[in-house]
């Protein structure tokens, strides 16, 4: 099963931030790994040191390795990626 960021009346440039994610999981780890992260409820304010400790203890080790090879492929931090894709819906396609 693959998921798909849903783009319509999404900004421009949010729009690539959203497609340049979705390349950078190549697997069906990387995109559990983005699903789970993406409904945590993060609460940002806490700080990235903060948001670190809670993703790592809510997905564990075998999730937090592929989300962060997500994130050095992107180039976002935590928290930024977080924003970017929080609220975003998604569509769920079968494997092709």
């Amino acid at each position: 099963m693959n998921y798909h960021f849903v783009l319509d009346g999404i900004p421009q440039g949010r729009q690539e931030t959203l497609l340049s994610i979705e390349a950078a999981m190549p697997t069906g780890r990387h995109r559990l790994a983005v699903f789970n992260f993406k409904i945590l409820n993060l609460r940002t304010s806490n700080g990235p040191e903060r948001c670190l400790e809670y993703v790592s203890g809510k997905l564990g080790a075998f999730l937090l390795v592929p989300l962060e090879e997500t994130l050095k492929a992107t180039g976002l931090d935590l928290i930024r990626f977080y924003h970017a894709v929080n609220a975003v819906p998604v569509a769920l396609t079968a494997r092709p």
